[in-house]
């Protein structure tokens, strides 16, 4: 019921296409281009780009859709299988049946830059440019070679899977409105708050509460199986093509959004990783002959929550790399 009233309340600021038979939403807006499509990291409804959609728009065409399950998207069916290659092969489905003109400048956040890169992979006439965002690799595997697979391999995935499939949605509500009403502020909407402007927090507190929210991250978390084996089939050199690889910050600020999950590591442990992650990002900016690398200077994984003007000055000189590189007068 609470679901529903929320529907009521927050109907979807793009429009619904039709893809594989499921209503998807679609949100664009802006002008010149190429246009920049936000592709957002696993389980994640796209509201946390907001800043950096406000920093874009509307000087450069901004495009982004709802992945099955997140924001205003229909839910996919249980058993269709929701790995970043299928969810590439969605991508081009969305973007057509949009009706949007390529070629794009692709931005990925964490799976999103997965998908961004299989995408280009397959439509490489498609893509002008590319910014990944702290994304991860087929090169996860020096990460269990460091860790061990328990660690990194997909069973944390599994177990992530599984308390979400337990969970139901109507309780994770009424806990959140009893701390509410009784003065405290739950953990949840403490997040909310990092992550949105304030006007934008009970939108972002409903579409965190779906069923279909939960579903996705049911299903995304098990699409994990698999996917660096997957990955490394389809790596392949991008040539000149302008990439930008923006990486977090190895020792986060204080206050930065799931700060506790970096600061809760030993020192010992968190350089080892930060050594490993740094091996990662680097192979990733040898995709192209014409990357650049960055490292945030205070951001943790999410870096367009906590330095959104740093991938807004990413995606802008990206741009005019692009405009460098002739693109037959598409750009």
């Amino acid at each position: 019921m609470a679901e529903r009233a929320d529907v009521r309340r927050f109907p979807p600021p793009g429009r619904l296409v039709t893809v594989r038979g499921r209503r998807v939403h679609v949100w664009a807006e802006g002008e010149a281009g190429p246009t920049v499509v936000i592709l957002p990291g696993m389980t994640d409804n796209g509201l946390g780009w907001v800043r950096v959609r406000r920093g874009l728009v509307p000087g450069r065409r901004v495009w982004q859709y709802d992945r099955a399950g997140l924001g205003w998207s229909q839910a996919a069916p249980w058993w269709e299988w929701r790995g970043s290659l299928a969810l590439a092969d969605e991508l081009h489905e969305v973007l057509e049946a949009s009706g949007e003109p390529g070629p794009f400048l692709l931005v990925g956040h964490s799976m999103g830059g997965e998908i961004a890169r299989v995408y280009a992979a397959r439509h490489p006439d498609q893509v002008a440019g590319m910014v990944l965002v702290d994304a991860p690799s087929e090169r996860m595997t020096w990460m269990v070679d460091e860790f061990g697979w328990r660690r990194y391999g997909p069973l944390k995935h599994w177990k992530k899977a599984l308390v979400y499939a337990l969970m139901p949605c109507g309780l994770v509500r009424a806990r959140l409105r009893l701390a509410i009403l009784r003065g405290q502020e739950p953990e949840l909407l403490h997040r909310m708050r990092q992550r949105v402007p304030a006007e934008l927090v009970e939108l972002a507190l409903a579409l965190e509460l779906t069923s279909g929210q939960r579903r996705a991250e049911v299903m995304e978390d098990l699409g994990r199986t698999g996917v660096a084996k997957a990955l490394e089939a389809e790596r392949s050199h991008m040539g000149d093509l302008p990439l930008t690889v923006i990486s977090k910050a190895p020792h986060p600020a204080p206050g930065t959004y799931y700060y506790e999950y970096f600061a809760s590591r030993p020192p010992d442990v968190a350089e080892r990783y930060n050594r490993v992650w740094g091996r990662i990002q680097a192979d990733l900016a040898r995709l192209s002959n014409n990357s650049t690398l960055v490292v945030a200077e205070r951001a943790a994984h999410n870096i367009q929550v906590d330095e959104p003007e740093l991938i807004i000055k990413a995606i802008a000189e990206t741009c005019a790399k692009v405009r460098a590189v002739d693109w037959g007068g598409r750009a």
